[in-house]
């Protein structure tokens, strides 16, 4: 059971005021990723591989954790939307990047293929 009384940022604190309680869980990893930064970062190798799927999954409110905790100051509501636009046009990007990526990767295959094809009946071989 989350104590949200725990919340320790103000940036957590604002997001659980605009965050409806289905969606809970989202303020749940974001307590996670205080709790993780206020005791100096990951113990253990389970604290590791949890902290870096939600660093992964929530780059921007990371950002904006981090910097309260440990630089003293708080992301605003602008900053904090502006960041996650850019985020989003950033995996947007990426999504795109791999998908040229695996095309590329898939027409290579292929045209390997065609040309080792064309040796296997140059050389007298039967489809």
């Amino acid at each position: 059971m989350a104590d949200y009384g725990a919340i320790r940022t103000r940036f957590v604190r604002e997001r659980l005021c605009e965050t409806h309680w289905e969606e809970r869980e989202y303020i749940q990893h974001l307590m996670g990723i205080e709790r993780i930064i206020a005791q100096g970062g990951p113990k253990n190798g389970e604290s590791r591989l949890l902290y870096q799927r939600l660093v992964r999954r929530y780059p921007v409110e990371h950002g904006a954790i981090f910097t309260e905790l440990c630089r003293g100051r708080f992301t605003t509501e602008e900053q904090f939307r502006l960041l996650c636009e850019a985020q989003q046009i950033l995996w947007k990007r990426q999504e795109e990047a791999d998908r040229d990526s695996e095309e590329r990767t898939e027409q290579n295959k292929e045209d390997r293929l065609n040309k080792e094809r064309m040796g296997w009946f140059l050389q007298g071989g039967l489809e």
